[in-house]
């Protein structure tokens, strides 16, 4: 039973580690896809993440956080059932509300940065 436990708190800090890295992996592909196929330069950058207050950079930013959740729910569910941990669902669910406490606490200050750049530029 202990070793039970152990196994899953070390698999619940590994799979929110490799979300983690999912998750830059993705935004910074995202953002190679977006200058490969519009052809970005600096002003269509500016333009995307000034377009409605900010609201196009929130939209970078959030698209592939949630494909990141998708796939770690997923990824999660198959590890938990593969070491045989008796609730593979409810582990999945506190992985992914795990990342997504960690993204609702760090977004509003990521908004002020965001608002204040934007500030500054104009």
């Amino acid at each position: 039973m202990d070793l039970d436990i152990l196994l899953f708190i070390i698999s619940y800090i590994l799979l929110d580690i490799i979300g983690s890295v999912f998750y830059v992996g993705a935004l910074l592909l995202s953002f190679k896809l977006l200058k490969m196929i519009f052809n970005m330069n600096a002003d269509k950058w500016n333009a995307l993440f000034k377009s409605g207050k900010g609201v196009g950079f929130y939209f970078m930013m959030l698209f592939p956080y949630l494909i990141m959740l998708v796939v770690m729910f997923s990824v999660s569910k198959v590890w938990f059932e593969l070491i045989n941990f008796e609730y593979s669902v409810l582990g999945s669910l506190s992985v992914v509300i795990l990342l997504t406490l960690i993204v609702i606490f760090a977004f509003p200050k990521l908004r002020d940065i965001v608002n204040n750049k934007l500030q500054e530029n104009d």
